[in-house]
């Protein structure tokens, strides 16, 4: 079970920081990939981390 909490931790810190880049990617007035495709990117990313949290949580919940 320890395998299955590190792993999720480890994905969610992923995705975190993904969603933190494309953020920060949005900030910038130039550049390539258009606005929208990093706008997806940022929320795609900040749902995942949000997902695999929420599994974290209930899987330390039946610990």
């Amino acid at each position: 079970m320890s395998v299955i909490i590190i792993v999720l931790t480890i994905i969610s810190a992923v995705f975190t920081a993904g969603s933190f880049y494309y953020l920060r990617l949005l900030g910038y007035s130039a550049s390539y990939p258009p606005k929208r495709i990093l706008k997806q990117k940022a929320l795609f990313c900040t749902g995942s981390a949000g997902l695999a949290l929420l599994l974290l949580f209930f899987i330390q919940l039946l610990i």
